[in-house]
């Protein structure tokens, strides 16, 4: 029975570890650019970026992994490039650049977070996506 939990749990534990990595980024650049923030707060910080994350994200990535999982996607680029694109797009959306656009801000956004989100989908990957589809792909 136990067996049968590996695969999910190797999912879940990606997605939250690159949900985490994520909100950690995040909250190191908030703490950055907020002088005089000690430790809890970035831990808080961290916490509450990695819910907003996990928020924002879950819906494509309940769509998306399993077609991974079931076309045995083990590749690191395909990761990388769902993650820019998901990163991108939900940054642009949720910064409000669409109603106000100025051309500067949009392109660092966008560029920033798609490096983040490939980052974040490089972690993903490291720990569940090159073990993707069946059984022989399980690690010995």
């Amino acid at each position: 029975m136990l067996l049968r939990l590996r695969r999910p749990l190797r999912l879940l534990w990606g997605y939250l570890g690159a949900c985490v990595m994520m909100g950690f980024v995040l909250a190191c650049v908030g703490a950055w650019t907020m002088p005089g923030t000690a430790a809890p707060e970035l831990f808080a910080l961290t916490v509450a970026l990695t819910k907003l994350v996990m928020i924002v994200s879950i819906l494509p990535s309940l769509i998306v992994i399993p077609v991974f999982e079931w076309r045995g996607m083990h590749r690191w680029y395909g990761y990388a490039i769902y993650g820019a694109t998901l990163s991108a797009v939900a940054s642009v959306l949720i910064s409000g650049s669409v109603e106000r656009p100025q051309t500067l801000n949009l392109i660092t956004i966008v560029v920033c977070f798609a490096f983040l989100g490939a980052a974040s989908a490089t972690v993903y990957w490291w720990i569940a996506g090159r073990f993707a589809g069946g059984a022989l792909s399980e690690p010995a």
